[in-house]
């Protein structure tokens, strides 16, 4: 019985060594491989398109990703910039009975002979100022050291059945106001 007891202790013992330190620098190793993938695989881009209720989009193929840019969406009731609300269409007679979009504006949201759509030009005109300081303040620069320029790029998410002379108009607002680049959304055809 003594016999078994000392095969026991001598099991149960285990042996520390005194200058046993947990390695740390393989767990560091790992943590910062794992957070090197995660921000390699995150998506920064900002552009969040999804489609409105009561919006028929047109359809493409095109496996192009949009770039990040400001977000117009005209819906048959108005136009929606940077999700807020900038003009109203009116609801004409023919609209209401037949159920369709008349896109009409009101005459006083119109100015320049009828062709710039005013609070639209205004909203424009602050969010590229918005973008004008924001770019002025980043470390981002040119190679004469100068910020760089405001890029001009609007995307626009339209109904189908938008009429050009609209369309025409938003168009012409969004010049005024220095954006140049216009993309037009269109749902993804699956081929």
């Amino acid at each position: 019985m003594a016999a078994r007891r000392s095969i026991r202790d001598r099991r149960g013992r285990k042996k520390i060594h005194k200058d046993f330190e947990l390695q740390l620098t393989s767990m560091m190793d790992i943590l910062v491989i794992i957070l090197v993938f995660l921000l390699k695989s995150y998506s920064t881009s900002t552009n969040s398109f999804t489609s409105v209720p009561g919006i028929k989009l047109p359809l493409s193929k095109t496996q192009e990703m949009t770039p990040d840019s400001l977000h117009l969406i005209v819906t048959p009731e108005a136009i929606t910039f940077e999700n807020g609300r900038v003009v109203e269409f009116l609801k004409t007679a023919d609209a209401l009975s037949t159920d369709q979009a008349s896109y009409a504006f009101k005459p006083e949201d119109l100015d320049e002979g009828g062709m710039r759509i005013a609070r639209l030009y205004d909203a424009l005109n602050k969010a590229r100022e918005k973008a004008e300081v924001l770019r002025a303040k980043s470390p981002a620069r040119d190679e004469k050291g100068n910020p760089l320029p405001f890029d001009g790029v609007l995307a626009i998410q339209a109904d189908k059945r938008v009429k050009y002379d609209t369309l025409r108009k938003i168009m012409y607002t969004a010049g005024a106001a220095q954006f140049r680049i216009f993309r037009l959304l269109a749902m993804r055809q699956d081929q």
